[in-house]
């Protein structure tokens, strides 16, 4: 997903289903696993969606504070972080990205 900074998100989904069917296939044996970079991309690109997307939402609603909780630094995976726990990390930054996208289109509707 990416967001264009320009216009308010309207209808966009994150496709949640396809993170956990690719982490699922990846995880069988015989399946090669993605380059790490590849998986790093993945994951700094929905950390900047997440973070476009936190200033549409009230500070004190929990959505806020689970999405804020996980781009700060300390939150990230480390430099040494196996491809289970890059994959778990972009999931995770997956739902946050989409329950922030619900509550803008709720609160802004749709176009």
């Amino acid at each position: 997903m990416t967001i264009s900074y320009d216009a308010p998100p309207t209808n966009v989904r994150v496709n949640i289903a396809s993170v956990e069917r690719t982490i699922f296939e990846t995880m069988r044996p015989g399946v090669a696993m993605p380059a790490r970079a590849t998986l790093v991309v993945h994951v700094a690109a929905l950390t900047a969606d997440v973070k476009a997307l936190l200033p549409a939402v009230p500070r004190d609603h929990p959505a806020y504070e689970r999405a804020q909780g996980l781009v700060l630094p300390r939150a990230r995976p480390g430099e040494q972080a196996n491809h289970y726990e890059l994959w778990q990390y972009s999931l995770a930054l997956a739902r946050a990205a989409q329950e922030l996208l619900d509550l803008v289109t709720r609160d802004t509707g749709p176009p």
